[in-house]
């Protein structure tokens, strides 16, 4: 086992799953509550068409026939999403962040990556959008009340939470950030109850390698766009 921060990490396993992808699929689907992961990133990258940005949101909430019932550019925004999970999960200066904090965090890592990565997105987003962070978050907030129909009941609740507690605009800052692996920690907590870690005291780290991260995602990112714009708008 490792140490984090005084909490003990199996890195060898962790209950079966061999990659970071598996383990991120164990987490998705707890009824009871949900999390921001990159919910940012996945808002920028959609489709502006409103159905395609609530697929980009419900991509982590629908699986099976839940899919299969909702419209056809919805299920697009779905797609776009799982797209952009694989292309992210494969790239080699994402699985670089993951490795630098992988001794402290084990198999936490891509989780925590997945995140801090919406910080840095959060932090830089001049650099990747002409519309303000604050608009374009006001924006997608409206949006997806408009598509409340479209979530199970079980589920509105974490998206009126999502959109009160301003969680887009909320990354930017290192206590956002914290607060939503907070989150995260709770849901891994009761869906892995065994491998329960306090996710936020990954910051100190996340903040002494930022610059590091930060190298890393912006070579990364305009890859991932360059991706998903090829795919939304093929020649």
């Amino acid at each position: 086992p490792d140490s984090a921060h005084g909490v003990t990490i199996q890195s060898n396993t962790l209950d079966g799953f061999t990659t970071w992808p598996d383990f991120r699929a164990k987490l998705r689907y707890p009824r009871s509550e949900r999390n921001a992961v990159n919910f940012l990133a996945h808002l920028h990258l959609s489709d502006p068409e409103p159905h395609a940005r609530i697929g980009s949101m419900l991509a982590d909430f629908v699986k099976g026939p839940d899919f299969d019932k909702l419209p056809k550019t919805i299920q697009a925004g779905v797609r776009t999403h799982r797209l952009v999970d694989a292309f992210t999960d494969s790239h080699p200066l994402v699985n670089r962040s993951i490795a630098r904090i992988s001794r402290e965090w084990g198999w936490f890592s891509g989780i925590i990556i997945d995140v801090y990565y919406d910080h840095i997105l959060a932090k830089n987003w001049d650099h990747y959008s002409t519309v303000p962070l604050r608009t374009f978050a006001d924006e997608s907030y409206d949006v997806l009340l408009d598509g409340i129909e479209f979530w199970n009941d079980e589920d509105k609740p974490f998206l009126q939470k999502f959109i009160s507690t301003d969680r887009l605009v909320s990354y930017a800052t290192v206590s956002g950030i914290a607060e939503t692996m907070f989150r995260v920690s709770k849901v891994v907590a009761m869906r892995i109850p065994k491998r329960a870690l306090p996710l936020e005291q990954s910051m100190p780290l996340l903040t002494e390698l930022h610059d590091e991260l930060a190298a890393d995602f912006s070579g990364f990112y305009p890859e991932l766009q360059q991706r998903i714009q090829s795919q939304l708008n093929p020649m």
